[in-house]
């Protein structure tokens, strides 16, 4: 790759959070002029890769030099005067502002000393630019609009349009497809195909992967913050090495871990249904984030919920535990309706939910995290609980009086468990347990489920990693886009051809070429 060519240069870059590496040892080039997609599993470091170009956040080591400038020690706001701008994952819009209110702060802060982009009058005011922008995103006719009544896309569009007023020479976008109906991913797909006359060069992080494929010349794929390889898009999206990273099929299996125990004498009738969701949806302002799903869960069983980041699998986990309400469908367990309820409620009535991000209480002591789960009506029986998880994870009980956030996030994660457990529940749901930890305490965590499940209790496991999701189960749903897409045993959906083309796209597997250089 010729030197002036370059845009943006990665070398040696490392960020950890804890004990855990977001970023390691990652080199990166992106040549100027093209818009190179970023890809991965979740957790594998993207929007971290964008938060150390942006500067949201240092490095621990490594440099980045932006168009020939070393930019690595410098603040956000400078990097934004010298031409980086970013879109967050999140939209983030000043609520109270209006669209146009919104736009014309980001252009006070644009890049300073640099003519305005190729399509742009060469002599611009701020108003003028404001108004050229607002009519290239499609947001003229809200201009006066305050940004926190809009619906999700024309959000979308406001952070997009944001980063354009600062007059970026490189435009970093984080997950903007994220949540969009498939009419307004084709609306998005063909603004940054437009746009890509216009700004000289795009980094685009997404795992909405027709995007990808519409987008990007080139595509880079992390795994584990490392960089696994990097190619024309229509390549790595076809690498078998690829596709195992996003189901998982790549990962070493333990000997004998997550083996179900064989029952001491065949069941004469298969177990009642526990749980039961028909019709289920649920919508986010303008966006439906589940569709019409359905599923079951019988006693003692355990069924893996999975899909790529953003199909709904959290979503529908929060409905089913009551921390969302559902728009239409119903959702029963043991016979009785809970949908409607409120979480204490169906918490108390058996259904235990160890959440995505662990949620522990840092101002608590591990200790009394655990005893905050324990029911009103159960505290006799608390100290008893206690022991129960102590057994279970002994590092916790050598910790007790920790803070709950003073520990590995092994270990924080062995509490989230624990914690879960506490209202000896009926049904736990355990929601991405294994993400941004080592193999190794992924390991140790499924060695737990795996008891819990020995001990009768049903559990549904929502993974991204499909290898560790059909690691303990009995049945197995594959949400994509909010809908259930696959379901059947273990091996009915690894030997589904169905599979890889929900978790790296259609085009994908079909082998359809992606954008010209």
């Amino acid at each position: 790759m010729v030197e002036a060519a370059i845009a943006l240069r990665v070398r040696a870059l490392s960020r950890r959070f804890g004990g855990v590496a977001a970023i390691e040892a990652l080199d990166l080039d992106v040549q100027a002029g093209e818009t190179l997609g970023v890809i991965g599993p979740n957790g594998a470091g993207k929007s971290t890769l964008i938060n150390l170009i942006s500067g949201g956040c240092a490095a621990d080591s490594g440099s980045i030099v932006l168009f020939g400038t070393d930019i690595t020690g410098l603040r956000a706001d400078a990097r934004t005067r010298l031409g980086v701008g970013r879109t967050y994952q999140i939209p983030r819009p000043f609520a109270r502002l209006t669209v146009y209110e919104n736009l014309e702060l980001a252009a006070r802060h644009a890049r300073r000393g640099v003519a305005p982009a190729s399509a742009a009058p060469v002599q611009e005011t701020i108003a003028e630019r404001c108004r050229r922008i607002l009519t290239r995103t499609g947001l003229d006719d809200v201009a006066g609009t305050t940004a926190g009544s809009l619906p999700l896309l024309r959000r979308k569009r406001l952070e997009l349009a944001r980063a354009l007023a600062l007059q970026p020479r490189l435009l970093l976008l984080d997950e903007i497809g994220a949540g969009l109906i498939e009419r307004e991913t084709r609306a998005l797909i063909e603004l940054i195909i437009d746009l890509q006359r216009e700004i000289g060069t795009i980094v685009l992080i997404e795992h909405v992967m027709d995007v990808i494929n519409a987008c990007c010349q080139r595509t880079a794929v992390l795994a584990s913050g490392r960089l696994l390889t990097v190619g024309a898009t229509r390549e790595v999206l076809a690498d078998a090495q690829v596709a195992a990273v996003y189901l998982g099929t790549g990962e070493r299996v333990p000997a004998g871990a997550g083996a179900p125990a064989p029952p001491s004498a065949p069941p004469s009738a298969p177990p009642a249904v526990l749980l039961s969701v028909r019709g289920a949806e649920v919508h986010y302002g303008g966006v439906r984030a589940l569709r019409q799903v359905s599923l079951e869960l019988r006693a003692g069983e355990c069924v893996a919920l999975l899909g790529a980041n953003g199909a709904g699998k959290t979503t529908l986990a929060r409905a089913i535990s009551g921390a969302v309400p559902l728009a239409a469908g119903t959702i029963e367990f043991d016979g009785a309706r809970i949908s409607g309820l409120a979480a204490a409620r169906v918490t108390a009535l058996g259904i235990g939910h160890c959440m995505e991000g662990r949620k522990i209480f840092s101002s608590l002591s591990v200790e009394e995290n655990l005893l905050l789960a324990v029911p009103p009506a159960a505290q006799r029986k608390a100290a008893e609980r206690l022991q129960r998880a102590y057994a279970m994870f002994p590092a916790l009980r050598q910790r007790r009086a920790h803070a709950g956030t003073a520990m590995s996030g092994g270990q924080q994660q062995m509490l989230a468990i624990a914690r879960a457990l506490m209202s000896e529940p009926r049904l736990v749901i355990f929601d991405e347990v294994s993400l941004g930890l080592a193999p190794i305490a992924v390991e140790s965590l499924y060695e737990s489920l795996a008891r819990i499940r020995a001990s009768g209790v049903a559990m549904l496991i929502v993974e991204q990693n499909i290898h560790r999701g059909l690691q303990l189960a009995d049945r197995a749903y594959v949400l994509a886009h909010g809908e259930i897409r696959l379901s059947g045993t273990p091996q009915e959906i690894r030997d589904s051809r169905e599979l890889r083309a929900l978790y790296v796209g259609e085009d994908a597997a079909t082998g359809a070429t992606a954008p010209a250089g």
